[in-house]
């Protein structure tokens, strides 16, 4: 299997036009995403692959101002970003509708130094749209572009470096021109750069630093970079193997392409699922621990780094000679509730929020509420969602909220009652009587070797047997597994317990031991009643 330069870091040319988004890039070379599409971007079906390495063309120079050509890559440095003109400035880039714009206006403006207007005219020159195709006029613009400072264009000229397009292929240069584009924070630049260093190509063999630019993309929701650390800890590329690691990795890869895709599953996310799926049956419990510890703090690390920043607040108005009274209301002005009548918040965190404080409160999450949507709450929803019998999504819904309310109240009203339960009285002579005669049975039958009357079913069983059997009830109870309890502990049970683990956030064991008994029994305080 090649490494995962060809999985998850196939060079991808991406070349943004403003509004037009990204227009040209490479075929897959295996069954991943390119890495434009774990970036958000679109394709053109016109993209045309090109060979491997082509010959520099030198086109006669055009009337001025000339169209640059593909001689102009011949040992080109980034020169200083030069500021548009006043033609370039009347308006905004990111309003102008760029494809509907006639010809010879995108030709004027990118003449014009207007970076966003070479850029859509490279676009149309290597797509052939509305122009005679011209992939050679159109590579030249790109670069003038990336030499005015663009970092998507930089990204761009590297990859046509490290892929051969209109040039000669040159690993050095490509990394020359992803640097630019990594120094103005491109995720896919550090995801290329990364690919390149780890397998010293253009330069020396520079594993850390790869390792470090993937997790700075991975950090800014580059899946395809999340996806390449789980392959470089598993095969142990990082000089350290570390399939705890790994299977972290490849958890948030599959995480977070599920909550990308609403829920979707892409090819990315099947892969992902596989290989932590493969690593899950060879880890030891406290690898698996270990793994679970540090993909929920980095899957949170991400999310915070995704986050839109707080808009500042208002200055403060300006000083007045008197103090004005604060205005009141208008009448029948209400201020609208932040929640509604159950208490269901408004906000997108704080739903999350009340509904990991709720699964706190009932003992099926460990974590405190955050308001992000890691791996460990979607398990905590899913394991609610088998006990209570409803179906498992593991989305922190308003339907999950009320029946997390309906479980809280099921769980107090049985904790009140047990409360109220008058205690024992001292024993009278006649009961404290019937308790020795009750007692003495139960010693003679152990001494003759027959069948003691069953234990409490709340009770821990004395017999081997008997736990078995009562582990199985409570997991039959709580809709983790359909089999009859029989008392023998085969891969069925085995399987339903470290699912109940698992989704518990337990240490998976897959044993019947006390500890799963009485978890067990908690939780089944919160589950439906179920008809006779």
């Amino acid at each position: 299997m090649k490494r995962a330069t060809q999985m998850a870091g196939a060079a991808v040319l991406v070349i943004a036009a403003g509004a037009a988004g990204a227009w040209l890039t490479w075929p897959p070379q295996t069954v991943l995403p390119r890495l434009s599409e774990a970036a958000g971007t679109t394709h053109s079906p016109t993209a045309q692959p090109a060979p491997a390495a082509a010959p520099t063309i030198a086109l006669p120079e055009a009337a001025p101002p000339p169209e640059p050509t593909s001689t102009d890559f011949g040992g080109v440095t980034a020169a200083a970003s030069t500021p548009p003109t006043a033609a370039a400035q009347d308006k905004d880039p990111a309003s102008i509708d760029w494809p509907a714009m006639p010809i010879d206006e995108v030709r004027n403006r990118a003449s014009a130094d207007d970076v966003t207007a070479m850029e859509e005219l490279a676009r149309r020159l290597v797509q052939g749209v509305g122009i005679t195709k011209d992939q050679q006029a159109g590579a030249g613009w790109l670069l003038r572009a990336a030499q005015r400072g663009s970092a998507q264009s930089a990204f761009n000229v590297g990859v046509m470096y490290e892929r051969g397009f209109v040039v000669e292929r040159d690993s050095t240069k490509a990394i020359e021109w992803y640097r630019k584009a990594v120094d103005a924070n491109l995720p896919m630049a550090k995801h290329n750069l990364a690919l390149l260093l780890r397998d010293g190509k253009g330069a020396p063999r520079n594993v850390k630093e790869a390792v470090e630019l993937l997790r700075s993309a991975a950090r800014q929701g580059m899946t395809a970079s999340m996806f390449t650390l789980g392959d470089i800890y598993e095969r142990g590329d990082a000089d350290v193997k570390d399939p705890a690691i790994a299977l972290a990795w490849f958890a948030i890869t599959a995480e977070f392409e599920h909550q990308t895709n609403r829920g979707a599953e892409s090819q990315l996310m099947k892969i992902a699922s596989q290989r932590v799926q493969a690593l899950q049956r060879i880890l030891l419990p406290g690898e698996l621990e270990r793994a679970q510890q540090f993909g929920q703090a980095e899957f949170k690390q991400i999310v915070e780094t995704l986050q839109p920043p707080k808009p500042s607040p208002p200055p403060p108005p300006p000083a007045e000679t008197g103090i004005m009274p604060k205005p009141a209301l208008p009448p029948m002005m209400a201020v609208e509730p932040d929640v509604d009548s159950i208490g269901w918040p408004k906000a997108a965190t704080e739903q999350v929020r009340v509904i990991q404080q709720a699964l706190v409160d009932l003992k099926l999450l460990r974590d405190k509420p955050d308001g992000a949507v890691g791996p460990m709450t979607r398990n905590a929803i899913r394991a609610f969602e088998r006990i209570v019998g409803i179906r498992e999504t593991g989305e922190p819904t308003r339907d999950v909220f009320v029946a997390l309310q309906e479980a809280q109240k099921r769980r107090d009203a049985g904790a009140k009652a047990e409360a109220a339960k008058p205690e024992t009285a001292p024993a009278e002579s006649a009961k404290a009587e019937d308790a020795k005669a009750e007692s003495a049975k139960i010693d003679a039958a152990k001494a003759a070797d027959v069948p003691t009357p069953k234990d409490d079913a709340e009770a821990w069983p004395q017999s081997s047997a008997d736990q078995i059997k009562a582990v199985q009830a409570l997991l039959l109870q709580l809709n983790f597994s359909r089999e009859a309890p029989d008392g023998v502990l085969g891969p069925a049970t085995r399987t339903a317990i470290r699912e109940y683990e698992r989704l518990l956030g337990l240490t998976q064991t897959g044993e019947p031991g006390k500890s799963v008994f009485d978890s067990l029994k908690e939780v089944r305080s919160i589950a439906k009643t179920k008809p006779n």
